[in-house]
């Protein structure tokens, strides 16, 4: 075999090998970009209690806001609200529309962040929120992330202060 001979197949199986991995790389876009959706947020929320002895008929309440980014991009979310009802002891059997009652306390975690907050991909974070609470109640603990202006993430708890 000559040398031209040589050349011009290799400069083929070049040109077919290019357009096969322009082929394959533009699949594996894709697949990522629009199957996957891999640009987009995708944020939990965990939210979870524990109630610790204080003083006398007094309890620490310590409800823990876990965010958690399992998407692949950055996250900056522009609220992290905590929100803890009264659950009245008196009710009658039925369903009980948490919504409706009785607000204790409710805050914006974020508000002690003033220089942003970033929800970093596969992070899990703990955000602490304390309050001493009488025993003998029952609360709900309501928390919600909301971030890209359209979107929020939320979660609630029930809680027996014993």
């Amino acid at each position: 075999m000559n040398i031209q001979k040589a050349r011009d197949w290799a400069d083929l199986v070049l040109k077919v090998t290019s357009i096969a991995a322009i082929i394959a790389a533009g699949a594996w876009a894709y697949y990522q970009f629009w199957v996957t959706d891999t640009t987009d947020s995708n944020i939990q929320l965990g939210i979870s209690t524990e109630v610790l002895p204080y003083s006398g008929n007094n309890r620490l309440l310590l409800i823990h806001v876990r965010p958690k980014n399992i998407g692949k991009v950055l996250v900056s979310p522009e609220h992290l609200t905590v929100s803890i009802k009264d659950l009245p002891t008196d009710l009658k059997p039925g369903a009980v529309d948490l919504r409706k009652l009785k607000e204790r306390y409710s805050t914006d975690i974020l508000d002690n962040y003033k220089d942003g907050y970033d929800l970093e991909p596969g992070v899990l974070y703990d955000e602490v929120v304390a309050l001493v609470v009488p025993k003998g109640i029952i609360l709900s603990v309501y928390g919600e992330v909301d971030f890209e202006s359209d979107y929020e993430v939320d979660q609630t708890a029930v809680v027996t202060v014993k």
